[in-house]
């Protein structure tokens, strides 16, 4: 599919992009839960590896399903180097084929969000405000504890980003890609890496008050031991600083059209593609200041005409049922699509017999049949 489609040279290719550009294209694979983003970014990676690019697919989804994609353990937390066993190489423009290299990570959001917590806890403290007479810090603290716990949902998942920027950092990659959450959180995430960097901003603030505040600093002495307070609180403020810099880079790189687009994937069925509908709406007419490319449309599972040959009434008649209902639904992202400026394309992929697992099997959909709808 990624490999023969024209569409996704882009992608697959090399073009004078990559090389002007110091940041890699990064590809985010979203949609409703169940579709095939895993499947489909798995594929989508090992294809730009065979096409000699230097590739890494990173998962921030708590269902840590990329690793049996890939059939691989991921569970160590850092990147593992995915052998391209019997993958073929791909021929594209500009490109020599099999040169590339393939890295997979899994990043678990809930770990990466209490090492976040607990850089702000070692900054400011969590009841720091216990004992504190001035108004105007105990509001601020209060004011920021609040925010803290009632972070908006998603926010493990931008935290875990943070990562990703430090992948991007070191230069080793030209091709990243993304396997999201379901589609509620990746469309938080989107917008959560400024909220962050002003939540830090604000916590560094409130951080300065505190030791400007010999009162303050008296107390919290009291309770600690002084040098042991003031070096957590060093290490703290550096970890939160790093970490605000990588959200104003997570948040330029999610604004640039020229390296980051989201490819949403979907099936042929109508709850599928009404939330595929709604996604693309949001990614497209949402936020001004977002501006994230949809180029392209994933519709896996799709059976066709050829698909409903079989033995005996039965058999064919429940096939013929769902291939006509799967080509209803996939009308209607169809006409979605359609009435947009500049549209994406619309990808159907052939439905397997059984579930490509591990580079050698994720090569089937390289290798399967698709059709594409034309803009």
């Amino acid at each position: 599919t990624f490999g023969s489609d024209e569409r996704f040279q882009r992608l697959v290719g090399f073009d004078d992009n990559d090389v002007e550009s110091s940041n890699p294209k990064m590809i985010i694979c979203g949609g409703k839960g169940g579709v095939g983003k895993t499947t489909t970014s798995s594929s989508l990676a090992v294809t730009m590896a065979s096409a000699g690019h230097k590739v890494a697919v990173v998962s921030t989804d708590p269902a840590h399903s990329l690793g049996d994609a890939l059939d691989v353990d991921l569970r160590g937390g850092s990147l593992v180097d995915i052998p391209l066993y019997g993958v073929p190489p791909v021929m594209t423009a500009g490109g020599s084929g099999g040169e590339g290299s393939l890295q997979a990570l899994e990043i678990d959001p809930t770990s990466a969000l209490k090492e976040f917590r607990d850089s702000i806890d070692k900054l400011i403290g969590k009841n720091n405000n216990d004992g504190i007479n001035n108004s105007e810090l105990s509001s601020a603290l209060n004011s920021v504890g609040d925010l803290i716990d009632t972070l908006p949902a998603g926010t493990d998942e931008v935290v875990a980003l943070a990562k990703v920027i430090q992948l991007i950092r070191r230069g080793e990659f030209d091709r990243v890609v993304l396997d999201t959450a379901p589609t509620g959180h990746t469309l938080r995430m989107l917008t959560t890496p400024s909220f962050l960097a002003d939540l830090i901003e604000r916590i560094l603030v409130v951080s300065r008050k505190l030791n400007s505040n010999a009162a303050v600093k008296m107390l919290l002495s009291s309770a600690k031991n002084k040098y042991d307070l003031d070096d957590a609180g060093e290490t703290a403020k550096n970890e939160l600083l790093k970490f605000q810099v990588s959200m104003y880079d997570l948040e330029d790189l999610f604004a640039d059209p020229a390296s980051t687009e989201f490819l949403i994937v979907t099936i042929g069925t109508e709850l599928a593609v009404r939330e595929s509908v709604r996604l693309l709406n949001d990614l497209t007419f949402g936020d001004p200041d977002m501006p994230i490319r949809v180029r392209n449309v994933i519709v896996n599972q799709v059976l066709g005409e050829s698909d409903a040959e079989g033995e005996g009434d039965n058999l064919q008649g429940f096939v013929t049922r769902l291939t006509k209902s799967q080509s209803s639904s996939i009308e209607d992202i169809r006409m979605a699509v359609d009435g947009m400026n500049d549209p994406p394309r619309v990808t159907e992929v052939s439905y397997l017999d059984m579930e490509p697992r591990g580079v050698f099997g994720l090569k089937a959909l390289l290798l399967s049949d698709s059709k594409v709808t034309a803009p």
